[in-house]
């Protein structure tokens, strides 16, 4: 069976909505499904009790894990075995985008795997899917990532980025008040080193006349007595 186009799943309603909605959710070949979330019947979705799971389960699919389907499962509908396969792989996916080092006993919990080598398994397949590079590490137990797909961004995620772009924006605006606080401070602390050098050196020379002239005036009273001494 071929999975509804985009563009047919958009005019669906009822059980065959649900349909292309199971058969979109394993495609092999798809991995982002935030668009679906876009189309006017989806959306309707989420405003019927009965029909709400199905919303909420494209959401799953679109940010979520492995973990948030099993969280809410009794109220989402039934998962086949691959559509757990697909969702292990985002899941994969999200915990690549937040760290570069991803633990086996930690993939194993929370993809639900039963040995290092299903874990191996899952990670070799989203490779060969280009969704993801990095290294097996056997020996540390881990594995290395080195790129990995984006998720869709959910509006969660865009309220977060934009708390932490405020939070950035006003750190670096305290950032530079201080620099240009520490800027000032340094154009001053130069200002008063020229000044005290340029004192200094106006300093040194009137003593250096000081004693030029008086070592002159010493020598005139030396040469005037020695005149009288010798009568000259």
């Amino acid at each position: 069976r071929i999975p509804p186009s985009p563009l047919r799943m958009d005019k669906l309603s009822g059980e065959p909505l649900e349909g292309a909605i199971k058969d979109a959710l394993k495609d092999p070949d798809r991995f982002n499904y935030g668009d679906l979330l876009t189309y006017e019947n989806i959306i309707q979705l989420s405003k019927d009790p009965g029909t709400v799971g199905w919303f909420n389960l494209v959401k799953i699919f679109a940010h979520g894990t492995l973990g948030d389907y099993r969280a809410k499962e009794s109220e989402l509908p039934e998962l086949s075995e691959s559509h757990v396969s697909k969702l292990k792989y985002l899941t994969i996916l999200s915990l690549a985008s937040q760290s570069k080092t991803l633990l086996y006993n930690q993939l194993k919990e929370q993809l639900e795997a039963k040995t290092v080598e299903e874990v191996e398994d899952l990670l070799t397949y989203c490779i060969r899917k280009n969704l993801l590079k990095g290294k097996h590490n056997p020996k540390a137990n881990e594995f290395m990532v080195e790129f990995s797909e984006g998720r869709d961004i959910s509006k969660e995620d865009l309220d977060d980025m934009a708390a932490q772009l405020t939070a950035w924006l006003r750190v670096s605006k305290e950032a530079l008040v201080m620099l240009e606080k520490k800027i000032k401070e340094t154009k001053q602390y130069h200002q008063l080193q020229t000044k005290r050098s340029n004192d200094l050196a106006q300093t040194r020379e009137k003593v250096k006349k000081m004693l030029e002239a008086k070592q002159g005036n010493q020598q005139g009273r030396l040469r005037k007595k020695l005149d009288n001494n010798y009568g000259v």
